[in-house]
C-alpha cells in the first residue's frame, strides 16, 4: 500500500506555500512494500540557476528530502544528512512535472545509505543522488513530530500507523 507522508509547514521542500511562500510544496508518499519514497515536483522560474535550467542546489535539496523520508520510514526515526552526493546527468527543466524517488540501500546501527533519482515527464533520468543519513534519538524524533502536519491518510513513520488509525498526533 502507498501512504502519503506528513509535511512541515515551514520546510522549503514540503512546506505549505501559505506559511512559507518560497516552499516547493511537495507531498511525499511511501510504498510500504518496497520502502520507496515518491513525489512529483514542478520547479518554476524562481528556482533557476541559468536560464532554462533549475539550480543544482534546488535539485539537491529535493533529493535530500526524498532520501531522508525513505530513511525515516526504514529506521522508524527521523534522520539527518551526514553526506550527500548529487550527479546531474542532464539539465533539469522548469515548468515540467518531474518524478522523484528514493530508497534505502543499506542500514547499519543508526546509519543508512540511500539513493535518489529525478526523472523527466518522459521518464528520462536527469539526476542521481546518494547519501548517508543518521537516525535521530527516539526522544528527538518524537519532539520533532510535533512540528509536522498530518492528514487522515498520512503515515506516521515513527509508529508505522496511519494518522487515521491512531488519532491526532504531532499537531495534526
Amino acid at each position: 500500500m502507498v501512504y502519503s507522508l506528513p509535511y512541515q509547514p515551514w520546510c522549503p521542500v514540503c512546506g505549505d506555500r501559505e506559511t512559507n511562500p518560497a516552499a516547493l510544496g511537495l507531498r511525499f508518499a511511501v510504498d510500504e512494500a518496497t520502502g520507496i519514497t515518491l513525489a512529483s515536483v514542478r520547479f518554476n522560474q524562481a528556482q533557476l540557476g541559468y536560464a532554462g535550467r533549475v539550480h543544482g542546489g534546488m535539485v539537491a535539496m529535493v533529493l535530500d528530502e526524498a532520501m531522508a523520508w525513505a530513511c525515516a520510514f526504514r529506521a522508524k526515526s527521523f534522520c539527518t544528512t551526514g553526506e550527500l552526493k548529487v550527479r546531474l546527468k542532464a539539465a533539469v527543466p522548469p515548468d515540467a512535472v518531474l518524478e522523484v524517488k528514493a530508497w534505502v540501500e543499506e542500514a547499519w546501527g543508526p546509519y543508512l545509505r540511500a539513493r535518489g533519482e529525478l526523472f523527466s515527464a518522459e521518464k528520462s533520468l536527469l539526476v542521481t543522488a546518494s547519501g548517508t543519513f543518521v537516525a535521530m534519538p527516539r526522544e528527538e524524533s518524537l519532539r520533532l513530530r510535533a512540528f509536522l502536519r498530518f492528514r487522515p491518510q498520512d503515515l506516521d513513520v515513527l509508529t508505522g500507523s496511519s494518522f487515521g488509525e491512531q488519532g491526532a498526533v504531532g499537531g495534526g
